[in-house]
Protein backbone atom coordinates (compact mmCIF):
# COMPACT_ATOMS: atom_id res chain seq x y z
CA UNK A 1 0.00 0.00 0.00
CA UNK A 2 1.03 3.85 -1.13
CA UNK A 3 1.04 6.50 0.98
CA UNK A 4 -0.81 9.47 -0.21
CA UNK A 5 2.69 11.84 -0.18
CA UNK A 6 4.38 8.78 -2.45
CA UNK A 7 1.56 9.12 -5.14
CA UNK A 8 1.76 12.85 -4.95
CA UNK A 9 5.63 12.63 -5.93
CA UNK A 10 4.71 10.15 -8.74
CA UNK A 11 2.18 12.43 -9.86
CA UNK A 12 4.50 15.43 -9.82
CA UNK A 13 7.26 13.12 -11.48
CA UNK A 14 4.81 12.03 -14.54
CA UNK A 15 5.22 8.68 -13.87
CA UNK A 16 2.45 6.75 -12.74
CA UNK A 17 1.37 3.31 -12.39
CA UNK A 18 -1.38 2.24 -14.67
CA UNK A 19 -3.83 1.38 -12.29
CA UNK A 20 -4.49 3.12 -8.65
CA UNK A 21 -7.36 2.49 -6.11
CA UNK A 22 -7.40 5.38 -3.78
CA UNK A 23 -9.68 3.95 -0.58
CA UNK A 24 -10.32 5.02 2.95
CA UNK A 25 -12.61 6.80 5.30
CA UNK A 26 -12.17 10.26 3.83
CA UNK A 27 -14.08 11.11 1.38
CA UNK A 28 -12.51 13.87 0.53
CA UNK A 29 -9.12 12.88 1.12
CA UNK A 30 -9.88 10.52 -1.90
CA UNK A 31 -11.75 13.22 -4.13
CA UNK A 32 -9.00 15.58 -3.98
CA UNK A 33 -6.10 13.18 -4.77
CA UNK A 34 -8.09 11.34 -7.54
CA UNK A 35 -8.18 15.25 -9.07
CA UNK A 36 -4.37 15.89 -8.79
CA UNK A 37 -3.80 13.11 -11.40
CA UNK A 38 -5.14 15.29 -13.84
CA UNK A 39 -1.47 17.11 -13.32
CA UNK A 40 0.00 14.33 -15.48
CA UNK A 41 -1.36 15.56 -18.58
CA UNK A 42 -0.53 19.20 -19.69
CA UNK A 43 -3.32 21.23 -18.91
CA UNK A 44 -4.44 22.31 -22.61
CA UNK A 45 -4.72 18.21 -23.55
CA UNK A 46 -6.80 18.24 -20.65
CA UNK A 47 -10.20 17.91 -22.95
CA UNK A 48 -8.85 14.80 -25.25
CA UNK A 49 -6.77 12.71 -22.02
CA UNK A 50 -8.19 13.17 -19.02
CA UNK A 51 -12.00 11.81 -18.57
CA UNK A 52 -14.20 11.69 -15.16
CA UNK A 53 -16.67 8.82 -14.66
CA UNK A 54 -19.05 8.89 -12.13
CA UNK A 55 -19.93 5.43 -11.30
CA UNK A 56 -23.16 6.22 -8.90
CA UNK A 57 -24.66 7.42 -12.09
CA UNK A 58 -24.71 3.52 -12.94
CA UNK A 59 -27.73 2.64 -10.69
CA UNK A 60 -28.55 -1.33 -12.17
CA UNK A 61 -27.27 -3.61 -14.19
CA UNK A 62 -27.24 -2.87 -17.52
CA UNK A 63 -25.65 0.75 -16.60
CA UNK A 64 -22.42 -0.98 -14.88
CA UNK A 65 -22.19 -2.59 -17.88
CA UNK A 66 -22.15 0.16 -20.07
CA UNK A 67 -20.09 2.01 -17.77
CA UNK A 68 -17.44 -0.93 -17.93
CA UNK A 69 -17.46 -0.54 -21.89
CA UNK A 70 -16.67 2.95 -21.58
CA UNK A 71 -13.75 2.33 -18.76
CA UNK A 72 -12.54 -0.40 -21.09
CA UNK A 73 -12.89 1.54 -24.54
CA UNK A 74 -11.52 4.79 -23.35
CA UNK A 75 -8.23 3.30 -21.57
CA UNK A 76 -7.42 0.95 -24.54
CA UNK A 77 -7.34 4.08 -27.05
CA UNK A 78 -4.04 5.62 -27.47
CA UNK A 79 -3.29 9.20 -25.53
CA UNK A 80 -3.42 12.13 -28.22
CA UNK A 81 -0.40 14.09 -28.19
CA UNK A 82 0.47 12.89 -24.68
CA UNK A 83 2.07 10.43 -23.72
CA UNK A 84 -0.28 9.29 -20.77
CA UNK A 85 -4.17 8.98 -20.58
CA UNK A 86 -5.91 9.71 -16.94
CA UNK A 87 -9.32 7.97 -16.29
CA UNK A 88 -10.89 8.64 -12.80
CA UNK A 89 -13.99 6.33 -11.84
CA UNK A 90 -15.58 8.38 -8.58
CA UNK A 91 -17.81 6.92 -6.21
CA UNK A 92 -16.73 3.12 -7.44
CA UNK A 93 -17.86 1.24 -5.02
CA UNK A 94 -20.92 1.49 -7.10
CA UNK A 95 -19.38 -0.49 -9.63
CA UNK A 96 -16.37 -2.80 -7.79
CA UNK A 97 -19.19 -4.20 -5.37
CA UNK A 98 -22.66 -3.63 -6.23
CA UNK A 99 -25.24 -4.16 -3.62
CA UNK A 100 -26.88 -7.68 -4.55
CA UNK A 101 -30.37 -7.92 -5.24
CA UNK A 102 -32.93 -10.29 -6.93
CA UNK A 103 -33.04 -8.29 -9.86
CA UNK A 104 -29.74 -7.81 -10.24
CA UNK A 105 -28.77 -10.21 -12.62
CA UNK A 106 -24.68 -9.57 -12.89
CA UNK A 107 -24.82 -9.73 -8.85
CA UNK A 108 -23.04 -13.04 -10.18
CA UNK A 109 -21.48 -13.12 -13.22
CA UNK A 110 -22.79 -14.42 -16.20
CA UNK A 111 -26.11 -15.45 -14.47
CA UNK A 112 -27.96 -14.20 -17.44
CA UNK A 113 -26.52 -16.21 -19.92
CA UNK A 114 -26.43 -19.44 -18.09
CA UNK A 115 -29.89 -19.28 -17.64
CA UNK A 116 -30.29 -19.47 -21.63
CA UNK A 117 -28.13 -22.54 -21.89
CA UNK A 118 -24.42 -20.45 -22.97
CA UNK A 119 -21.82 -18.76 -21.60
CA UNK A 120 -20.33 -15.89 -23.13
CA UNK A 121 -17.92 -13.39 -21.54
CA UNK A 122 -19.36 -10.44 -19.19
CA UNK A 123 -18.48 -6.81 -18.98
CA UNK A 124 -16.98 -7.76 -15.19
CA UNK A 125 -14.88 -10.86 -16.38
CA UNK A 126 -13.99 -8.25 -19.20
CA UNK A 127 -12.46 -5.88 -16.48
CA UNK A 128 -10.80 -8.35 -14.87
CA UNK A 129 -9.11 -9.22 -17.77
CA UNK A 130 -7.65 -5.50 -17.51
CA UNK A 131 -6.90 -5.54 -14.53
CA UNK A 132 -4.63 -8.44 -15.07
CA UNK A 133 -2.83 -6.51 -18.23
CA UNK A 134 -3.73 -2.79 -18.24
CA UNK A 135 -2.41 -0.48 -21.05
CA UNK A 136 0.54 0.64 -20.20
CA UNK A 137 -0.25 4.69 -21.29
CA UNK A 138 -3.13 5.11 -19.37
CA UNK A 139 -3.81 5.90 -15.94
CA UNK A 140 -6.87 4.22 -14.51
CA UNK A 141 -7.91 5.62 -11.38
CA UNK A 142 -10.69 3.93 -9.04
CA UNK A 143 -12.09 6.12 -6.40
CA UNK A 144 -13.65 4.19 -3.72
CA UNK A 145 -15.51 4.31 -0.23
CA UNK A 146 -16.47 0.76 1.78
CA UNK A 147 -16.02 -2.22 -0.96
CA UNK A 148 -16.91 -5.77 -0.10
CA UNK A 149 -13.84 -7.25 -0.17
CA UNK A 150 -14.59 -11.02 -0.65
CA UNK A 151 -15.47 -9.51 -4.13
CA UNK A 152 -13.84 -10.79 -7.21
CA UNK A 153 -13.16 -7.35 -8.71
CA UNK A 154 -11.85 -6.29 -5.23
CA UNK A 155 -9.48 -8.58 -4.51
CA UNK A 156 -8.08 -8.44 -8.28
CA UNK A 157 -7.99 -5.04 -8.07
CA UNK A 158 -6.19 -4.77 -4.93
CA UNK A 159 -4.08 -7.04 -5.79
CA UNK A 160 -2.89 -5.43 -9.21
CA UNK A 161 -3.18 -1.79 -8.36
CA UNK A 162 -1.28 0.64 -6.62
CA UNK A 163 -3.49 1.13 -3.90
CA UNK A 164 -3.25 4.21 -1.74
CA UNK A 165 -5.47 4.62 1.73
CA UNK A 166 -6.76 8.17 2.15
CA UNK A 167 -8.63 7.59 5.37
CA UNK A 168 -5.79 7.63 8.09
CA UNK A 169 -2.94 9.60 9.39
CA UNK A 170 0.02 8.28 10.39
CA UNK A 171 0.95 10.32 14.37
CA UNK A 172 -0.68 12.80 16.64
CA UNK A 173 1.51 14.95 15.66
CA UNK A 174 0.80 14.79 11.89
CA UNK A 175 -3.32 14.78 13.10
CA UNK A 176 -2.11 18.14 14.90
CA UNK A 177 -0.96 19.76 11.91
CA UNK A 178 -3.75 18.50 9.49
CA UNK A 179 -6.21 20.58 12.10
CA UNK A 180 -4.30 23.61 12.17
CA UNK A 181 -4.36 24.15 8.56
CA UNK A 182 -7.60 23.67 8.19
CA UNK A 183 -8.16 25.77 11.04
CA UNK A 184 -5.84 28.63 9.75
CA UNK A 185 -8.29 28.55 6.51
CA UNK A 186 -11.17 30.47 9.38
CA UNK A 187 -8.30 32.46 10.96
CA UNK A 188 -9.03 30.15 14.01
CA UNK A 189 -6.64 27.99 16.33
CA UNK A 190 -7.17 25.19 19.01
CA UNK A 191 -5.91 25.38 22.85
CA UNK A 192 -3.56 21.96 23.24
CA UNK A 193 -6.17 20.30 25.63
CA UNK A 194 -9.19 20.34 23.48
CA UNK A 195 -6.73 18.83 20.86
CA UNK A 196 -6.18 16.15 23.35
CA UNK A 197 -9.73 15.81 23.62
CA UNK A 198 -10.57 15.97 20.42
CA UNK A 199 -8.22 13.58 19.12
CA UNK A 200 -8.87 11.18 22.18
CA UNK A 201 -12.29 10.96 20.23
CA UNK A 202 -11.57 10.45 16.88
CA UNK A 203 -8.54 9.00 16.94
CA UNK A 204 -6.18 8.91 13.77
CA UNK A 205 -8.98 8.31 11.11
CA UNK A 206 -8.87 11.46 8.58
CA UNK A 207 -12.75 10.95 7.54
CA UNK A 208 -13.66 11.32 11.57
CA UNK A 209 -11.27 14.29 11.77
CA UNK A 210 -12.69 16.34 8.99
CA UNK A 211 -16.26 15.98 10.01
CA UNK A 212 -15.97 16.68 13.71
CA UNK A 213 -13.57 19.89 13.14
CA UNK A 214 -16.46 20.95 10.31
CA UNK A 215 -18.78 20.69 12.95
CA UNK A 216 -16.53 22.86 15.54
CA UNK A 217 -15.43 25.39 12.85
CA UNK A 218 -19.08 26.46 12.75
CA UNK A 219 -19.73 25.81 16.40
CA UNK A 220 -16.84 28.17 16.94
CA UNK A 221 -17.67 30.94 14.81
CA UNK A 222 -16.96 34.34 15.72
CA UNK A 223 -13.77 33.19 18.38
CA UNK A 224 -10.34 33.09 17.73
CA UNK A 225 -9.90 29.74 19.11
CA UNK A 226 -11.69 25.89 19.85
CA UNK A 227 -11.43 25.50 23.16
CA UNK A 228 -12.02 21.65 25.42
CA UNK A 229 -15.69 23.29 26.42
CA UNK A 230 -16.71 23.52 22.34
CA UNK A 231 -15.28 19.90 22.46
CA UNK A 232 -17.29 18.52 25.38
CA UNK A 233 -20.55 20.51 24.32
CA UNK A 234 -19.88 18.93 20.63
CA UNK A 235 -18.05 16.30 19.68
CA UNK A 236 -20.50 13.24 19.42
CA UNK A 237 -19.58 9.74 20.34
CA UNK A 238 -18.64 7.15 17.23
CA UNK A 239 -21.95 5.17 16.63
CA UNK A 240 -24.08 8.08 15.06
CA UNK A 241 -27.62 7.64 14.13
CA UNK A 242 -28.42 6.24 10.20
CA UNK A 243 -25.77 4.91 7.71
CA UNK A 244 -22.42 6.37 7.26
CA UNK A 245 -22.55 10.12 6.07
CA UNK A 246 -26.73 8.99 5.14
CA UNK A 247 -27.47 12.67 5.05
CA UNK A 248 -24.30 13.31 3.18
CA UNK A 249 -25.50 10.74 0.59
CA UNK A 250 -29.58 12.18 0.87
CA UNK A 251 -28.35 15.54 -0.58
CA UNK A 252 -26.15 14.54 -2.99
CA UNK A 253 -28.66 12.24 -4.51
CA UNK A 254 -30.85 15.58 -4.35
CA UNK A 255 -33.51 13.21 -2.22
CA UNK A 256 -35.10 15.91 0.35
CA UNK A 257 -37.17 13.34 1.96
CA UNK A 258 -34.24 10.86 2.88
CA UNK A 259 -32.16 13.85 4.34
CA UNK A 260 -35.73 14.89 6.22
CA UNK A 261 -35.45 11.25 7.34
CA UNK A 262 -31.68 11.00 8.45
CA UNK A 263 -32.40 14.53 10.37
CA UNK A 264 -35.19 13.59 12.35
CA UNK A 265 -33.49 10.55 13.43
CA UNK A 266 -30.14 12.46 14.63
CA UNK A 267 -32.41 15.03 16.34
CA UNK A 268 -33.94 12.44 18.03
CA UNK A 269 -31.08 11.48 19.08
CA UNK A 270 -29.94 14.32 20.62
CA UNK A 271 -27.30 15.48 17.95
CA UNK A 272 -26.87 19.02 18.72
CA UNK A 273 -27.78 21.14 15.72
CA UNK A 274 -24.14 22.82 14.65
CA UNK A 275 -23.61 19.13 14.42
CA UNK A 276 -26.29 17.96 11.76
CA UNK A 277 -25.01 21.80 10.06
CA UNK A 278 -21.41 20.79 10.10
CA UNK A 279 -22.54 17.27 8.10
CA UNK A 280 -24.45 19.21 5.87
CA UNK A 281 -21.69 21.63 5.10
CA UNK A 282 -19.60 18.37 4.72
CA UNK A 283 -21.88 17.40 2.06
CA UNK A 284 -22.21 20.42 0.07
CA UNK A 285 -18.62 21.19 -0.82
CA UNK A 286 -18.84 18.21 -2.82
CA UNK A 287 -21.91 18.91 -5.45
CA UNK A 288 -22.03 19.41 -8.65
CA UNK A 289 -21.99 21.91 -10.73
CA UNK A 290 -19.97 24.60 -8.79
CA UNK A 291 -22.77 26.59 -8.67
CA UNK A 292 -24.87 24.18 -6.74
CA UNK A 293 -21.95 24.38 -4.03
CA UNK A 294 -21.94 28.50 -3.76
CA UNK A 295 -26.12 28.36 -3.56
CA UNK A 296 -25.78 25.49 -0.85
CA UNK A 297 -23.36 27.08 1.29
CA UNK A 298 -24.55 30.45 1.23
CA UNK A 299 -27.98 29.15 2.82
CA UNK A 300 -26.05 27.04 5.04
CA UNK A 301 -24.03 30.38 6.96
CA UNK A 302 -27.62 31.86 6.78
CA UNK A 303 -29.26 28.82 8.56
CA UNK A 304 -26.61 29.42 11.07
CA UNK A 305 -26.93 32.90 11.81
CA UNK A 306 -30.54 31.95 12.33
CA UNK A 307 -30.24 29.27 14.56
CA UNK A 308 -27.51 31.17 16.72
CA UNK A 309 -30.37 34.20 16.92
CA UNK A 310 -33.12 32.14 17.79
CA UNK A 311 -35.28 33.39 14.81
CA UNK A 312 -36.83 30.00 14.72
CA UNK A 313 -36.76 26.00 16.16
CA UNK A 314 -33.57 24.67 14.97
CA UNK A 315 -34.81 21.41 13.99
CA UNK A 316 -37.63 23.57 11.35
CA UNK A 317 -34.76 25.71 10.08
CA UNK A 318 -32.87 22.57 9.43
CA UNK A 319 -35.25 20.87 7.36
CA UNK A 320 -35.96 24.04 5.38
CA UNK A 321 -32.14 23.67 4.58
CA UNK A 322 -32.11 20.21 3.24
CA UNK A 323 -35.11 20.96 1.31
CA UNK A 324 -33.39 24.45 -0.52
CA UNK A 325 -30.08 22.45 -0.95
CA UNK A 326 -32.06 19.49 -2.51
CA UNK A 327 -33.89 21.69 -4.64
CA UNK A 328 -37.43 20.37 -3.83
Amino acid sequence: MSSVLEVRKQIKSGHTAPLYLLEGDDLQSRHDLALEFAAVVDEGLHAFNVESLYANEASNAAGRDALIGNVLSTARTLPMMSPRRVIIVHEAETLLSPKRGAKDEDALPGLGDAKKGKRGTTPAEELEAYFEKPEPMTTLVFVAGGLDGNRRLVKLLRKQADCVDCGSLDTDRDAALWIQKRLDKDELTIEPKALSLLLATTGLSLGRIRAEVEKLVLYAAGESAITASHVRDLVMPQNEPGEDFALGKAIWNADAAGALREIAAQVDAGAQPPMILGQIRAAAIRLRPDTRVKASLDAIFRTDLAIKSSVGAPRFLLERLVVEICGR
